[in-house]
């Protein structure tokens, strides 16, 4: 497979998953999107890295490497989105990276329980967040600094949280964060701070550049920062611009929906004036997308628009309009793929079988636990991802 991913800018380095040459349920380290918001910082000896625990704790920690890859592991299967994932199909320009689809990503991360670091240092009464600190610094605003970002106590100690190192059974690499990051499954991909060095226990709003200037929406009139991801949808195949054959067509797509799940995607072919609900399959497991698929009988050519609709578990569904107060972030609105329907030709597709899909799909996430997955890409001809 000669796949890359998507370069959109360079220098940092900010580039996006390849959506439609990623068929498996998790996206592969080398074609999984980098967000970047300053360059990495220089690679050094790994072995020589520390973690440092700091602020209303009653025992102030510092780890190694090897003292962390010491401790119990656990592992999440998660999809990670890029807060800014799709700005480039805002009709009102928004400032920031123009993203167009690919900033989007699905895998296994392994390492420390964050609650693991922090209960047994003796987290005091007063607190209410802990504010994280990478190790990659530059200029934002004619300010330098380093990125940080801080998470509520409660989902700091929640069991999925980490300390990731390994992605897809393999070390991170210095794009994602190596050797160590957080890890904040079903939250937009700007919780999940890269070469983490330090964690500071507060009982005070963090109130850092990327927690109140950037990544923050607006909502009852004042700005907050941003949190769990939205429920939203992509069309993969066909893909936009495509030319098909009449007949009977298979429309297929993912779902997510961060710490929600999926309950039901509903699809249209005719510009949103009528939907049906389309068929899920694959893994249904926490903070991971779904695969979708549906059919669509068509006779006559023509140019038609598609649209997919996700529902979340908690009644939440994707709006039809950007709200402004969402600042270029938060762009989960429905989105049209047109396509041309070509005269003279004919198509018959068929669903995948759900249950020699859900065996395999279940098999191959087992496989993968034990080994890279980079090993392994091509099946089920591109059916999903």
């Amino acid at each position: 497979m000669n796949a890359a991913r998507r370069i959109v800018t360079s220098g940092p380095e900010n580039s996006e998953t390849p959506l439609e040459h990623v068929p498996s349920w998790v996206t592969p380290n080398r074609l999984f999107f980098v967000r970047n918001h300053f360059e990495p910082p220089a690679a050094g000896e790994a072995r020589a890295w520390e973690l440092n625990l700091e602020g209303l704790v009653t025992r102030p920690g510092r780890w190694t490497l090897a003292q962390l890859e010491a401790m119990p592991q656990h592992s999440v299967f998660a999809t990670v989105e890029c807060a800014g994932n799709g700005r480039s199909f805002l009709k009102e320009k928004a400032a920031g990276v123009q993203w167009g689809a690919g900033a989007i990503g699905h895998a296994e991360w392994t390492g420390v329980r964050l609650r693991d670091l922090l209960e047994p240092a003796g987290v005091k009464a007063a607190a209410t967040e802990v504010i994280f600190e990478g190790a990659d610094h530059g200029e934002e605003d004619g300010h330098q600094m380093n990125f940080s970002r801080s998470l509520p106590l409660e989902k700091a100690l929640h069991p999925d949280t980490l300390v990731a190192l390994r992605m897809n059974g393999e070390p991170l690499e210095p794009n994602h964060g190596a050797p160590l990051r957080l890890f904040v499954p079903g939250w937009y991909g700007v919780a999940s701070v890269k070469w983490l060095r330090t964690m500071r226990v507060t009982d005070q709003p963090y109130q850092g550049y990327f927690q109140t200037k950037k990544y923050a929406i607006i909502r009852d009139g004042r700005r907050q920062p941003l949190g769990p991801g939205s429920v939203k949808s992509e069309v993969l195949t066909p893909p936009a611009g495509a030319a098909v054959g009449a007949g009977t067509l298979r429309i297929a797509g993912v779902a997510w929906a961060g710490e929600a799940g999926v309950s039901r995607v509903d699809v249209s072919t005719d510009g949103g004036r009528t939907w049906q609900a389309a068929h899920l399959k694959g893994i249904d497991q926490p903070y991971s997308w779904r695969q979708w698929e549906a059919l669509w009988t068509v006779t006559a050519p023509g140019d038609y628009e598609i649209l997919s609709r996700a529902h979340s578990g908690r009644g939440e569904s994707q709006p039809f309009d950007y709200n402004p107060d969402n600042l270029g972030y938060l762009i989960n609105v429905v989105r049209p793929i047109s396509v041309r329907v070509k005269p003279g030709t004919n198509s018959q597709a068929e669903f995948a079988d759900p249950r020699t899909w859900s065996l395999y799909m279940e098999a191959y996430a087992e496989e993968n636990r034990r080994r890279p997955l980079d090993v392994q890409l091509a099946f089920t001809a591109g059916d999903g991802i």
